[in-house]
C-alpha cells in the first residue's frame, strides 16, 4: 500500500501544480487580451444584465446602445495608440545619446520585438 503513495501523491501534485500554472496563463492572456482590445459589447452587456437585472427588452436596448458606440471607442483606441508610439519615439530619441553603441543596438532590438508583439496581437 505505501508503495502505491509514492507513485500517486507526486503524481496528484504534479497534477495540481500544472493546473495553477494553466490558470494563471490563461488568466494573463485573457487580461493582456482585455487591455488589447477592451471590453466587449457582449461582455459589458452580460454584466450589466447580471447586476442591472435588466427585462429583455432593456437588454436588446442596451445592445443596440454599445454596438452603435463600439466604433467611437476603436478610434479612441487608435488615437491613444498612435499618441503611445510617438511618445515612445520621443522617449528613444532623448535617450539615445546617454547610450552608448552596443546598448543603441540593443534598445532597436527591443523595440523592433515590441512593435512585432504589438502588431501580432492586433
Amino acid at each position: 500500500m505505501k508503495k502505491h503513495w509514492r507513485i500517486v501523491l507526486p503524481a496528484v501534485l504534479g497534477g495540481l501544480l500544472l493546473g495553477v500554472w494553466l490558470g494563471a496563463r490563461c488568466e494573463r492572456t485573457v487580461q493582456r487580451r482585455l487591455r488589447r482590445e477592451g471590453p466587449r459589447p457582449e461582455r459589458v452587456l452580460k454584466m450589466l444584465n447580471r447586476k442591472l437585472d435588466l427585462r429583455p427588452d432593456q437588454s436588446v436596448a442596451i445592445g443596440k446602445v454599445l454596438e452603435a458606440k463600439r466604433p467611437a471607442f476603436d478610434a479612441v483606441r487608435r488615437e491613444e495608440r498612435e499618441r503611445m508610439k510617438a511618445l515612445r519615439d520621443g522617449i528613444d530619441k532623448d535617450v539615445s545619446p546617454i547610450l552608448d553603441e552596443s546598448q543603441k543596438k540593443k534598445l532597436v532590438e527591443l523595440r523592433a520585438r515590441w512593435e512585432k508583439r504589438e502588431n501580432e496581437a492586433k
